[in-house]
C-alpha cells in the first residue's frame, strides 16, 4: 500500500528510531474509537540528556521552579510526536480514509482523557507491547531492550488497510530489580511486576507520583542505552 510506505518514508526522514503498524481490531470500541489499525511510532531521547538528568535528582523540581519547562528535551520531543501524529491523521484522512490522532491534545479535545485517573482509552504503550518492542517495567513505563524507558511515542489509529505485523507480548526482565522503587521518593512504585491482567493501581500508584523523571533515567536498561557507545 503506496499509503503505508510513504508514512514510513516519512517518518524514518524526520529521524524517528521505530515505526509499527498494529492490527488493533480486536481493542474494544471505546479504546479504539471504531479503527482498526495503528501507526505506532517513537523517538529515543538522547545519551547526553539522559547523563545529565541522572545526575540531578531534582532535575524536574528545578525546571518547574525556574519555568524552563520549555528548554526540556523531553518535553519538547513529546510535543513533537505529538505534533507529528496530528499530521499522520491529517494525511491519512486526506488520502480517503478515517483516522484519530492520539496526541495528548487531541484526547482531551475529544473527551477521552479522564482527568482524574489521568486515564486514556487506548495508551501508546499498549500498541507498543502488540508490537513487541518492550515489556511494562515496574515503574508502569515501556521498557525496551534498547532504549531503555527513554522513549517519546505517539500513535494515530485508522481504518486504512495497513499492512500489519503484531508480536506476542516479551516476557517480563525486570527480575529482581527494584532501583525504579527505590528511586521513587513518594513511593508511587510497588514493586510489584505486571502481567497481562494487572490494574495499574496494583502497580503503581499515579495520585502518588510527583514526576522527577528518575524512574526514566535510573533503570538499568536506560543506563546500558546512555553509556553505550
Amino acid at each position: 500500500m503506496q499509503l503505508q510506505k510513504d508514512i514510513e518514508q516519512f517518518l524514518y526522514q524526520i529521524q524517528m528510531d521505530f515505526v509499527y503498524f498494529i492490527d488493533i481490531s480486536d481493542v474494544s470500541d471505546k479504546g479504539r474509537q471504531g479503527m482498526t489499525t495503528a501507526v505506532l511510532f517513537g523517538k529515543a531521547l538522547t545519551k547526553t540528556y539522559l547523563q545529565k538528568v541522572s545526575k540531578i535528582p531534582d532535575y524536574v523540581a528545578q525546571l518547574i521552579l525556574n519555568k524552563t519547562i520549555d528548554q526540556d528535551e523531553f518535553h519538547n520531543t513529546e510535543l513533537f510526536t505529538d505534533q507529528i501524529a496530528d499530521q499522520l491523521s491529517t494525511k491519512i484522512m486526506e488520502s480517503g480514509f478515517e483516522a484519530f490522532s492520539q496526541s495528548e491534545a487531541n484526547i482531551e479535545k475529544s473527551g477521552l482523557y479522564h482527568k482524574k485517573e489521568y486515564r486514556t482509552p487506548l495508551p501508546h504503550k499498549t500498541i507498543a507491547l502488540r508490537a513487541g518492542i518492550g515489556w511494562i517495567g515496574k515503574n508502569d513505563l515501556l521498557i525496551t531492550p534498547e532504549y531503555g524507558c527513554a522513549i517519546s511515542m505517539c500513535s494515530v489509529l485508522s481504518n486504512a488497510p495497513f499492512q500489519t505485523r503484531n508480536h506476542a507480548l516479551l516476557k517480563q526482565k525486570c527480575g529482581t530489580c527494584t532501583v525504579c522503587q527505590n528511586t521513587c521518593q513518594p513511593n508511587a512504585i510497588s514493586g510489584k511486576e505486571w502481567e497481562l491482567t494487572t490494574n495499574r493501581d496494583g502497580i503503581f500508584h499515579v495520585h502518588k507520583c510527583s514526576p522527577c523523571f528518575q524512574c526514566v533515567v535510573q533503570c538499568p536498561y536506560t543506563k546500558r542505552y546512555a553509556n553505550s557507545y
